[in-house]
């Protein structure tokens, strides 16, 4: 799975609002929404290839503040 980022932050939308989480950001969408705020993300060849126990190991480091 090719990911963008993976950071911590507050929810900002729907009832977890101003709850701590963590994203997950994956490369490759092809809808192309005029609201989107990640074009950068687009083109999959710009981004690593990461495993599902590579993604988890990152946000538990994430939600541990490493």
């Amino acid at each position: 799975m090719r990911i963008v980022e993976i950071f911590g932050s507050i929810e900002g939308e729907g009832i977890r609002s101003g709850k701590l989480a963590t994203f997950i950001r994956t490369a490759g969408c092809n809808c192309r929404c005029s609201y989107c705020d990640t074009k950068y993300s687009f083109d999959v060849s710009d981004y690593p290839d990461m495993s599902i126990d590579d993604i988890m190991k990152k946000v538990v480091n994430e939600s541990r503040g490493k």
